[in-house]
């Protein structure tokens, strides 16, 4: 279970959707920068291990963000759009 209100990115094996979130002009980098910038975490209504995560990148680019937990210590994020 991610305790997403102590959320430490180095604590957590991330992988990236990286050709559905470029398709939204997202890269890694920025997924990286919202991670260590402060998010706000909604779960997702229909799947217990889906969330959504929004938050800023450096140049204060707002996004939402879909991550799946696949594991104890295992992220993936799926997609994500501007806000």
């Amino acid at each position: 279970m991610v305790r997403w209100e102590q959320f430490d990115a180095a604590e957590y094996d991330i992988s990236f959707n990286e050709d559905k979130l470029a398709a939204h002009g997202i890269s890694a980098y920025d997924v990286m920068e919202v991670l260590v910038n402060g998010i706000y975490v909604v779960r997702n209504k229909r799947t217990v291990a889906r969330y959504r995560v929004r938050g800023r990148t450096h140049a204060g680019r707002a996004l939402e963000l879909i991550v799946i937990v696949e594991g104890s210590r295992k992220l993936r994020f799926l997609t994500g759009w501007d806000l």
